[in-house]
């Protein structure tokens, strides 16, 4: 896909913050534009940072089967997308961000040429465990999503920038992915 806006990638391991990165962003930086992002898991109560449609499962296979989605994954039991036509048009008039899973980021960075890819880190995984364990989910899903968050942590070298949000300096880490996306 040729565009001459850039897509700015926010990735990193569940509960590491990288949607309350991304909103903090979006409030800065008015030339980025959220992701459209579809999802068959439950509505979050607090709002997200991106634009969240909540649809069944049939739904989204039958958005799978017409290929509206740039990238789609099935991880935890639900499906998530992100859309092919809005990020295009988004991309037609501004930068767009998107906050998006290592996996995802992975096809996005393969798909789109002119990206800019930021892996948010934890300061530790003790830090990242104590984040997970205030989520509202089962031990087993906390158990299965800081396994994967090992994993994906391996892959940190293969994106551009590796910013580390330590506990209690989410301003600072906030401010260190604005100075990487003023540029654009």
């Amino acid at each position: 896909m040729e565009q001459k806006n850039i897509v700015a990638i926010i990735t990193g391991p569940s509960a590491v913050g990288k949607s309350t990165i991304a909103k903090e962003v979006l409030k800065r930086l008015k030339n980025f534009k959220p992701s459209t992002t579809y999802t068959t898991r439950s509505k979050r109560k607090e709002a997200e940072d991106k634009i969240m449609y909540n649809i069944s499962e049939a739904e989204f296979k039958k958005m799978m089967d017409n290929d509206e989605f740039i990238e789609w994954a099935h991880f935890y039991g639900n499906y998530y997308g992100s859309s092919k036509k809005a990020l295009v048009e988004t991309l037609e008039n501004s930068n767009a961000l998107m906050n998006i899973d290592v996996e995802g980021a992975g096809i996005i960075k393969k798909k789109i040429k002119n990206n800019v890819s930021i892996f948010i880190l934890p300061g530790s995984m003790e830090e990242l465990k104590a984040r997970m364990s205030k989520r509202d989910m089962s031990e087993d899903m906390k158990k299965l999503r800081l396994d994967r968050a090992e994993k994906e942590i391996s892959q940190a070298n293969n994106f551009d920038h590796q910013i580390v949000n330590y506990q209690g300096k989410l301003e600072e880490t906030i401010d260190k992915v604005v100075k990487i996306l003023e540029k654009y």
